[in-house]
């Protein structure tokens, strides 16, 4: 029976050929790496561009808003205090 475990990948015995397999491997990762920049200055630049339209749409939708009088805020309330009653707790 054939063994596997040694066949799915063997190292080559040149070196230039190990020479010439981590430089691939070296430009693998430089152009993920790279991609990942363009990714990432893509999402940041969105990101960027969205925070300033959300500022000049709320300071032109801001200036345009009159102030109303009738503020929820502003209520009329009563306080009322009732006296506590030891006798009723068990």
């Amino acid at each position: 029976m054939r063994e596997f475990r040694n066949s799915f990948y063997r190292v080559p015995d040149s070196p230039l050929a190990r020479f010439g397999l981590a430089l691939l491997g070296m430009a693998i990762l430089a152009v993920s790496f790279f991609v990942g920049m363009v990714f990432l200055a893509v999402a940041a630049g969105l990101a960027i561009l969205g925070g300033i339209g959300l500022t000049i749409r709320n300071w032109l939708v801001g200036k345009r808003r009159p102030e109303r009088e009738d503020d929820p805020l502003r209520v009329e309330y009563r306080v009322i205090r009732r006296e506590r009653d030891d006798s009723r707790r068990p």
